[in-house]
């Protein structure tokens, strides 16, 4: 393999070639962009929603110089992710990662735009010739290979309120409307721009049109660096060539710099790319432009057959080796001197710190809003998302009023005897257990907002605190419905105390009990990420909380050993409130044989409530608060979309 190693002196003097400096596509090139195309790359050049970069913008080259990423297997054996890997990503260039499957090409564009925890990584990422830090996301965006959007939203609605999040306070809704319409324009998604978004379970766009939609929410505020795993997945040839050709004509046009994963690209993609970086197994099989890559592996003996795409023959190469341990150590070690040889010609050895082109701009804002305008743009779409979800609203209101309606038939017109205590108790029993337990379907919904909340919130679209307070704020009318609906059909059919005061009352009751019921789903939601899991816990600290809530045992009854639990009951309190109210507003009706309100109340061991209701009211608001401190601080602290 000697002979491998020398490369010559003609390719390795020749400088990369600028692919998007020259006229593109060519002149009668095949599968040139239709009058339309063209007429949405023009776009690019609008001054009113794009305006041209300034002069002195900051520009950003991105430089890795042996990079290492090693992780502990289940059965405890070390492997090496990647592997002693340098490369450098250049302003107004797009850089492809290639490689076969399991070659570590997301893990490194994870490593880039920093999802994996710089201390499990070894080696340098400089920025400008700065290491990278937590700043660089003010700058960057990273379009993942999942969707991550809510499919209740039209692709109109998903964009505007990504604008409104991503851009500046400086510009008006109209300009960020303008901003909206330029994308739909530009993505090709001008006739699904009023269609919902859909998933799996709701029909909408297609499966190209919501990936374009993904790449647009990351395009919005226009990104000095762009990352993108596999942006041609599930698309069209066609439509696949158009991405690469807006995400090319992005970093020739306005000095972006553009770093994409992409898996065997057409001839015509490849005129989109200026750089590649060839992978296998964490190692670097070729890093430069395309033309020398051909002139690269003729150099090492292989010869590229006809009507073969180089990119193609480059992975065949690989795979043809990597079966080895020495064919792959042969093709690494001979990129390894390549690079040498190359940088030895260079003014600058790659990655070097001393190569720094501009500083790092650091005027940019962490977010782009205020809080206060983070908290209505968050709450106008979790309450769209909310109203148009049929599982989390209409079954809701369905499940509320039938509820209140077998309940109410079941113990209807209740007396003033033994058997009226039995019906209230039961009653006030069996209520909270449908308005609590109802709750819990809620978390399918609450782990997808989570799932979308890691995207976002990971590239600094929002606060941590605005997502949980509007979340909060917007579930409480939803709530209070739901509670109005509830009690306005069971309170008078069950005959309860005809009083306007017990029956608001008894409606505030219900609407604290579902505000902790939602509190403490999203809780669990957040530390949970897996729905049957999450489930698993509601349902079963749940189970154990309406044990403990004095019902089945009252207090004095509980051994001290689980009395804290009985003070945690989330049952408890809405509990003795509502015995409370009956018969606080019910104190001189002798129930049967001078057993009086007091004395039902004293069985319950909720004597001491009546007139210290305030105590209940405070611990139940307590709990939405502390719920809700511990959620945020679950999202803020521990839900992180990092790697380790």
């Amino acid at each position: 393999m000697g002979d491998m190693y020398e490369i010559s002196n003609e390719v390795t003097r020749q400088r990369p070639v600028l692919l998007g400096l020259r006229s593109f596509p060519p002149a009668g090139m095949a599968g040139s962009p239709s009058p339309a195309y063209q007429a949405r790359l023009s776009l690019l050049n609008s001054a009113v929603v794009f305006p041209p970069t300034p002069a002195r913008a900051v520009l950003y080259d991105i430089s890795v110089h042996n990079l290492s990423y090693k992780v502990i297997s289940k059965d405890n054996n070390e492997r090496i992710l990647l592997n002693n890997v340098s490369a450098r990503a250049n302003h107004s260039e797009v850089l492809a990662i290639a490689g076969p499957s399991g070659s570590s090409k997301t893990t490194f564009l994870d490593a880039l735009a920093g999802q994996i925890q710089r201390k499990s990584l070894k080696g340098q990422i400089l920025v400008n010739g700065r290491t990278m830090d937590s700043n660089f996301r003010r700058v960057s965006a990273y379009v993942t290979q999942d969707d991550a959007l809510y499919p209740t939203l039209t692709t109109r609605e998903t964009l505007m309120f990504s604008a409104r999040l991503r851009l500046p306070s400086s510009m008006t809704i109209e300009e960020k409307r303008k901003r909206t319409e330029f994308l739909i324009e530009m993505l090709g998604l001008k006739e699904c721009a009023d269609t919902y978004v859909g998933d799996e379970k709701m029909r909408g766009v297609s499966g190209g049109e919501r990936r374009r939609v993904s790449i647009g929410v990351d395009l919005v505020h226009d990104p000095a660096v762009l990352f993108l795993d596999e942006p041609t997945s599930g698309l069209d040839s066609t439509s696949a060539l158009h991405v690469m050709q807006i995400l090319s004509q992005m970093a020739i046009k306005r000095n972006r710099t553009v770093i994409v994963t992409i898996h065997q690209p057409s001839y015509r993609i490849l005129d989109t790319i200026n750089n590649f970086l060839v992978m296998s197994r964490g190692n670097v099989i070729y890093h430069g432009d395309v033309p020398q890559m051909e002139v690269y592996f003729n150099n090492l003996g292989y010869t590229m057959p006809e009507n073969m795409s180089v990119v193609e023959y480059a992975l065949d190469i690989i795979e043809k080796c990597q079966d080895t341990h020495e064919g792959l150590a042969s093709l690494v070690d001979c990129q390894v001197k390549y690079q040498q040889s190359k940088e030895a010609l260079m003014p600058l050895p790659l990655g070097s710190p001393t190569n720094v082109p501009q500083a790092i701009d650091t005027s940019t804002p962490a977010f782009a809003t205020s809080i206060l305008s983070e908290m209505w743009v968050l709450g106008v779409r979790f309450f769209l998302t909310t109203f148009r979800s049929r599982l989390l609203f209409w079954t809701r209101v369905s499940l509320s009023i039938v509820a209140a309606l077998i309940m109410g038939s079941l113990f209807f017109n209740s007396g003033y005897d033994y058997t009226g205590i039995l019906q209230r108790t039961g009653f006030f029993n069996f209520m909270l257990v449908t308005l609590i337990f109802s709750s819990n379907e809620g978390l399918p919904i609450f782990l997808r907002e989570r799932h979308i909340y890691i995207r976002e919130s990971s590239r600094g679209a929002y606060r941590t605190f605005s997502f949980v307070l509007a979340q909060a704020i917007v579930m409480l009318p939803f709530q209070l419905l739901i509670a109005v609906i509830f009690s306005s059909i069971s309170y008078f059919m069950v005959g309860l105390v005809a009083k306007a005061s017990a029956f608001f009352t008894f409606v505030l009751i219900s609407f604290l009990s579902l505000s902790v019921a939602n509190s403490f789903v999203t809780f669990v939601a957040s530390v949970m990420p897996d729905e049957s899991g999450g489930q698993t816990i509601v349902l079963a600290v749940s189970a154990m909380y309406y044990l403990f809530s004095g019902f089945f045992v009252p207090r004095s009854g509980i051994p001290m050993y689980w009395i804290w639990f009985h003070y945690l009951s989330t049952f408890k309190y809405p509990f003795e409130l509502l015995l409370a109210n009956e018969y606080g507003h019910l104190r001189e009706v002798m129930w049967f044989f001078g057993v009086d309100s007091k004395t039902v109340l004293n069985y319950f061991d909720t004597g001491k409530v009546l007139g210290r209701q305030w105590i209940n009211y405070t611990v139940m608001v307590s709990f939405i608060v502390g719920y809700r401190v511990l959620f945020y601080f679950s999202l803020r602290f521990f839900t992180k979309n990092l790697r380790k």
